[in-house]
């Protein structure tokens, strides 16, 4: 083959077949390329037109975005989160991204800003889809989206600050010691040692049927978490109530489930079920979880230790429970008492309005049960 045609920009692969191209891109990057071309011809149509195009982008300082379909980016986006998150969320992601194809223009330049309002004003009006559904599949686009940028494939993310539809304030139900009393009595055998698991160690569902035998440490009473929502291992103590749980499971091989046999799908329907045959219509199997974390507080556990057991990323994530804790904050508050009484605000105030004022005897007197504070 002459010198010529092997430097003109345009080959064949021994390896794959078809044709190829390589050419200097609007940056400066050497880029080699496919080509949709049958002949030598017709490859180098495609190469001419291709370094016009990035000449173009390289005068005007704008790289114009590629003709790719919503469809094949889509693709390239689900190789690339396949090894970055868990298997269960790359199923969902599947089903997320259909759902975006679906309603999405074929060509992934035609998404525009408008296009992304128009999604999220159908999905949540004309499809009564739910707000939180509606963030999650825009949150995916978004990414999508953003990483196409980086790829070269557009030249902005239209998805970048869409405005979502507002979210309902985190659920917080949680179930009363005889609701739970009842629940557990009322399911059958193989949903009760799951469900009372979920409220001694307040796991998610995903993380509590992912638990092998070798992640239950019963020496040290120490609980491994490796399969949890934010991808990293938690470690997690064991009360003395998760361990009667454990001790009441047939312990199988290291490798083995320690609930053996439970499917979460069919966990999360029969849990609805037991609820609402006690009349609890708005409890789920995730409400197990809400009552580990209220009943802490409510103990008086801090919102940050609260925060680590259940593997929250971030403190506000938490702070919905905070109300929970009126008592054990009143408790906290009147520790100041021993600083301000003592140390700080003077024995005798002078008169004035006092914060607590308790009936006069019979003498007429009245009896000053709290300091006066300066006015």
């Amino acid at each position: 083959m002459p010198k010529a045609k092997e430097r003109d920009g345009v080959y064949q692969r021994k390896d794959r077949a078809g044709w190829w191209v390589s050419y200097i891109d609007a940056s400066g990057a050497r880029v080699r390329q496919k080509v949709e071309a049958h002949t030598r011809q017709q490859a180098l149509d495609a190469l001419r037109r291709i370094r016009t195009k990035e000449e173009v982008a390289r005068t005007l300082g704008v790289r114009p975005a590629s003709e790719i379909t919503t469809e094949a980016l889509f693709d390239r986006y689900k190789r690339h989160q396949r090894a970055r998150i868990r298997p269960s969320t790359y199923e969902r992601l599947g089903g997320i991204l259909d759902t975006l194809k679906a309603r999405l223009p074929q060509q992934a330049k035609a998404i525009t800003k408008r296009t992304v309002a128009e999604y999220i004003e159908v999905r949540s009006d004309e499809d009564k889809v739910a707000p939180a559904t509606v963030a999650k599949e825009v949150s995916v686009l978004k990414h999508c989206l953003r990483l196409a940028v980086e790829w070269g494939e557009l030249n902005a993310n239209p998805a970048a600050g869409a405005r979502l539809p507002q979210l309902p304030p985190g659920r917080t139900r949680y179930l009363t010691p005889g609701e739970l009393k009842a629940a557990l009595e009322s399911a059958p055998e193989w949903m009760r040692a799951p469900m009372a698991f979920a409220v001694c160690t307040g796991v998610r569902r995903g993380e509590l049927l992912s638990l092998r035998w070798m992640d239950v440490d019963l020496k040290n009473r120490r609980l491994y978490l490796r399969e949890t929502k934010n991808g990293a291992l938690r470690i997690l103590p064991l009360s003395a109530a998760a361990l009667q749980v454990l001790g009441s499971l047939a312990q199988g091989a290291a490798g083995d489930p320690v609930f053996t046999g439970v499917d979460g799908a069919l966990l999360s329907v029969y849990t609805k079920r037991v609820f609402s045959r006690l009349g609890i219509n708005d409890a789920s199997f995730h409400t197990l979880r809400h009552t580990a974390a209220s009943w802490l507080v409510q103990q008086g556990t801090d919102l940050y230790a609260v925060g680590q057991i259940l593997g929250h990323k971030t403190p506000r994530m938490t702070q919905r429970y905070a109300h929970l804790s009126p008592d054990y904050m009143a408790a906290s508050m009147g520790k100041l008492d021993g600083v301000m009484l003592g140390e700080v605000l003077p024995a005798n105030l002078p008169d004035g309005p006092s914060l607590v004022t308790v009936e006069s005897p019979a003498n007429g007197s009245d009896l000053r049960s709290a300091p006066k504070l300066l006015m």
